[in-house]
């Protein structure tokens, strides 16, 4: 692939920042190095809706916010009851959390017990494995295809007895690929009895493909599926926290069963009871995230960079150099991506305001610029890689080894998935770094003899190892 001079590559950026939405008009917003910013300009890892909530989301909570004092409905049947109307399905089947993030743990709390295990892809979104793992469960990754689509059949072929549930997300998120629907119908008729499927449809309102299907149809059909959306992505209410799952009346009395009262809030409740009711609004984010993402891919093709083409608002581009470097030059500059998943030259950047869009492609190149010449060399893989002795009696050693400057949790679990001790919670540094457990609790009194776990977490990778402990 060819690529033009990253110095010139200004006058190409400026030709589509002039791009106009149809039905949003111009969208505007203050440059990104000016200082204090109305809004968190700049900021494209975290796939934000930058048209913010609609105004009539915005209204409802200006409106609520005068019965902040009262407490919401309790159980969430006013929203539960708006959305089920606007699926077509019955309130019974619809549960309202806080935040998609509240209702995965749900869902992990309600199939997932000491010994259970959740296959998930990898890379993707991997919350599930790390509650399955807080539960005393275990995690199973299933690598994603060659076309960085979600490999079913290698899901299927990785089920055991202690499969419980099986976790697919919809658009996949980093990689932004849909699975077929004809594929998933043909998975869905081939899951035993005794497994549920969660499936995880937070970007599906971008999704405009025919081959693409949501997971609800299956729901009335019999099948033991969840769907998991939320008001956080197309909706602009990521501070408002709503999330809800799609689900049999049966299950979603297992997932009601191990949620708390009371999670969302009045005004949460009004925005979203609102947001579902401006279609105008949806229509917009759609527009400007589509000639979004046209202004990103022509930009990444005129920086020589390959990309991979998604379904929903953020793209996974290849800087083609260690990405770690770019994105700390960028973070300088003002722009903000994510990067990881075993993926080290890749960068995951949400659409953005056409503005931010400009600025970010142009200072991208001058990234590129000044990082260093391509290179293929591969990190040493992220994890728990050492533990001795095991079993142990006084002192277990720890070896962990970390791939970016990101938060490291490093966790000691039960076998019936309660947390004994969080040995780390903190920033670390690439490289490798050495714990040890003494066998003691939080309180620091010494646990009887037994399986313990450890686990690790490190922005979206998450490992797990079993200690024993005899006295």
């Amino acid at each position: 692939m060819q690529s033009i001079r990253r110095r010139d590559f200004l006058k190409s950026v400026s030709l589509l920042s002039f791009m106009v939405l149809p039905g949003a008009g111009r969208i505007q917003a203050r440059p990104f190095f000016l200082e204090e910013p109305q809004d968190y300009t700049g900021r494209i890892c975290y796939n934000e809706n930058p048209l913010g909530p609609s105004p009539m989301a915005l209204q409802a909570l200006r409106d609520e916010a005068a019965l902040a004092h009262r407490y919401p409905d309790w159980q969430n049947t006013n929203l539960e009851s708006v959305i089920a109307d606007h699926l077509g399905l019955d309130t019974e089947q619809v549960c309202v959390g806080a935040g998609a993030t509240e209702m995965i743990q749900k869902v992990a709390d309600a199939f997932i017990g000491p010994g259970d295990e959740v296959i998930l892809a990898q890379p993707s979104y991997s919350q599930i494995a790390t509650e399955a793992i807080a539960n005393g469960g275990a995690a199973v990754y299933i690598p994603v295809d060659e076309n960085h689509i979600i490999d079913l059949t290698a899901i299927l072929a990785a089920i055991t007895d202690n499969t419980k549930l099986i976790s697919l997300v919809n658009p996949n998120n980093p990689l932004g690929k849909i699975i077929h629907k004809d594929d998933l119908a043909s998975f869905m008729g081939q899951i035993p009895e005794g497994i549920a499927v969660c499936v995880d449809e937070a970007y599906f309102e971008y999704v405009d493909n025919e081959n693409f299907e949501s997971a609800i149809s299956y729901i009335n059909e019999g099948y033991s599926v969840i769907v998991v959306r939320t008001f956080s992505k197309v909706f602009g209410l990521a501070g408002a926290r709503i999330g809800y799952t799609l689900a049999s009346a049966e299950i979603t009395d297992q997932i009601e069963g191990v949620q708390l009262y009371a999670t969302v809030s009045r005004p949460s409740h009004a925005a979203a009871i609102s947001a579902l009711n401006d279609s105008e609004h949806v229509n917009a984010t759609l527009n400007l995230n589509a000639a979004s993402k046209t202004m990103l891919y022509t930009g990444f093709t005129n920086l020589g960079l390959d990309y991979i083409p998604s379904e929903t608002s953020f793209i996974m581009v290849d800087c083609g150099v260690n990405a770690e470097q770019v994105v700390e030059t960028l973070a300088d500059q003002g722009f903000n991506v994510r990067t990881g998943w075993d993926m080290p030259q890749h960068i995951r950047v949400s659409t953005g305001l056409l503005i931010e869009m400009e600025g970010f492609l142009t200072t991208l190149g001058m990234a590129l610029d000044t990082t260093g010449e391509i290179t293929s060399t591969q990190p040493i893989s992220p994890g728990i890689t050492s533990l001795y002795p095991n079993p142990f009696n006084e002192n277990c050693h720890i070896r962990i080894v970390t791939r970016i400057t990101e938060k490291v949790s490093l966790v000691i679990y039960d076998a019936q998935g309660r947390r004994v001790r969080t040995l780390v919670n903190q920033r670390l540094n690439p490289g490798v770094h050495n714990f040890s457990w003494d066998g003691k609790n939080t309180l620091n009194k010494t646990v009887s003899s037994g399986v313990y776990m450890l686990n690790m977490i490190q922005g979206g990778f998450a490992s797990t190892r079993s200690i024993k402990l005899l006295k």
